[in-house]
């Protein structure tokens, strides 16, 4: 468990307008309100990135206790037990998301088909629109790439998608297209993606204001007014253009060309780790959370392994003590209350300074660097993840440590 961070005093007077001893202006209070909104959102976003994490530590004990009773199931309980993990892994990507808008999960661009943004954006647009809104796409599926973050993409059409779906007030249609273009001002092509939609559309007035942040013409409460100005910002990191045609009763049309650079790769994705087994050695297993601990113990010792489980940072030093530090590996959460995993690796290499260590959390490096830790040593691995994913690291750490690598 972590201490949820704490919110700032938003009803504190502004101290600067005291001591003038004056009424603050109407543009002031304006900034203020901003400021405020801002402090809440950041605010949100923190804790949406622990929720997160705590469901990323349920969804590994799920996951590895489906995958551990499956082993001599009959068929009928493997069958249910394939359902169990298959929800548990719609869980695993709604945690995803959660991470992204808490900002606590890598982002490092890569080579992407904007088609697969539209399909993962539109499956989701087709559980919550309701059934008087037609999604329509019309997808070039010869579209090169370009160089993004996933989750960033799927954020803007989603705000996008969204929006649209909020314009149109009963039954009607929303259409995403894509389509290339070429430029020849431009040393490379252009991707483009249009979000149309047959709402109310927007006066010349909203259409000159809609990419400020905190404007919205929603009711109070409803929407924060960044979402338009987030995809305009990310349209712009990413090199793109952004424009709008829209009028009253005649629908909105968004149009976004971004970049296609023709020597643009995919980024190699690294294979995934195989189950290799089990061995003698000692582990340390040191984790917060009950159910976790109760999974990675049984899963590594099913394959050999001495497992010595711990529940926090100081029962993980005490039971390393009373073995004199006879341990092979680390197995340690990084995030927990009384000290991080990092904390604990430094105390422990005290005594063994050559003691290897894989590192559990359920968020990345960016993630874990806007949290104030820092990752120096041992080999990262993500949550949610199964039995197979944890002994092939495991395996793989004892391996290059045996060997000096």
């Amino acid at each position: 468990m972590r201490t949820s961070p704490q919110a700032p005093d938003l009803s504190a007077p502004d101290p600067a307008a005291s001591a003038l001893g004056s009424e603050p202006s109407a543009r002031d209070r304006g900034a203020e309100r901003e400021l405020r909104q801002a402090q809440r959102m950041e605010v949100v976003g923190q804790m949406v990135s622990g929720v997160a994490h705590d469901l990323a530590n349920i969804l590994t004990a799920i996951q590895g206790f489906a995958e551990l009773a499956a082993d001599g199931a009959s068929p009928t309980t493997a069958a249910v037990i394939r359902e169990i993990r298959s929800t548990a892994d719609r869980g695993t990507a709604l945690t995803r998301k959660l991470l992204a808008v808490g900002r606590a999960r890598e982002s490092r661009a890569a080579a992407l088909d904007l088609n697969d943004c539209v399909a993962e954006v539109e499956a989701l647009l087709r559980r919550v629109v309701g059934p008087d809104l037609e999604i329509r796409t019309e997808l070039d599926r010869e579209i090169p790439r370009v160089n993004a973050v996933a989750h960033d993409l799927e954020m803007v059409l989603l705000n996008l998608a969204l929006n649209a779906r909020d314009a149109v007030r009963g039954p009607g249609w929303v259409r995403i297209a894509t389509r290339v273009e070429a430029d020849p001002g431009a040393p490379w092509p252009w991707v483009v993606l249009e979000v149309a939609d047959s709402g109310i559309g927007m006066d010349e007035e909203t259409r000159t204001r809609v990419f400020e942040p905190f404007f919205t013409t929603k009711e109070e409460g409803v929407g924060t007014g960044l979402g338009l100005a987030v995809v305009a910002d990310v349209v712009n990191d990413l090199g793109g253009r952004i424009e709008l045609a829209s009028a009253p009763s005649q629908g909105t049309t968004f149009t976004i060309r971004l970049p296609a650079p023709q020597d643009l790769m995919p980024r190699e994705e690294e294979p995934p780790v195989e189950d290799a087994g089990g061995g003698p050695e000692v582990l340390l297993l040191c984790d917060d959370d009950p159910g976790v601990v109760r999974m990675l113990a049984s899963a590594l010792r099913r394959v050999g392994y001495e497992v010595v489980e711990t529940h926090g940072p100081h029962e993980a030093i005490a039971a390393f003590e009373d073995r004199d530090g006879a341990v092979d590996l680390l197995v340690t959460d990084v995030m927990m209350p009384e000290l991080t995993g990092e904390d604990l690796l430094t105390r422990l290499r005290q005594v063994r300074a050559d003691l290897p260590v894989v590192l559990l959390t359920g968020y990345t490096q960016d993630g874990l660097q806007a949290q104030g830790v820092e990752l120096g040593a041992g080999r990262l691995l993500q949550k949610p993840f199964g039995p197979e994913e944890l002994r092939g690291i495991v395996r793989e750490v004892l391996d290059q440590a045996r060997s000096g690598a």
